[in-house]
């Protein structure tokens, strides 16, 4: 492809990614329950995903320093939507858990979220979305070659999930 050409198309999909992102977040915000912030679910749906995590793993998946998440979880503790247990084995680890509270404004942040989500994914059709995720995919699998050094070979999509 040609040197200009393609910068054209990078320069218009950045344009288009930010005006998406933009407004993503603006819905999304909206969606969110009990004034959840979109850094604040993001920790929460991982330990929601893991069942418990440290601090430490948080910090490290998001790329963030470990201060930033120490603060962002402290303001979930005190809202009782998480909780820190010590670890029996060794003492120095420190498992963050959801709460009931915690479960419940997980799962109806999702729910938001996913009725936001589909009100615009429905209107593509399904060839479209498969081709959204293929691109993805592809994208997401040349950054962990790039990463790693490894070639990641891509799960392909089937139309029946």
């Amino acid at each position: 492809m040609d040197q200009e050409v393609l910068i054209r198309y990078i320069n218009r999909l950045d344009e288009l990614g930010q005006q998406f992102l933009r407004r993503m977040h603006q819905e999304l915000a909206g969606v969110m329950e009990k004034g959840v912030t979109g850094n604040q679910f993001v920790v929460m749906k991982m330990i929601s995903d893991r069942g418990r995590v440290t601090v430490s793993e948080v910090a490290e998946d998001l790329s963030v320093s470990l201060s930033a998440v120490t603060a962002l979880v402290d303001r979930l503790c005190r809202a009782g939507m998480v909780v820190r247990h010590r670890s029996e084995e060794d003492r120095r680890v420190v498992w963050l858990e959801l709460t009931e509270e915690g479960r419940n404004v997980v799962q109806a942040c999702q729910e938001g979220r996913q009725r936001l989500i589909q009100r615009y994914l429905g209107q593509l059709d399904e060839e479209e979305i498969l081709h959204m995720i293929r691109i993805y995919e592809k994208i997401l699998a040349l950054m962990q070659q790039e990463e790693t050094g490894k070639v990641i070979q891509r799960v392909p999509v089937d139309k029946s999930e």
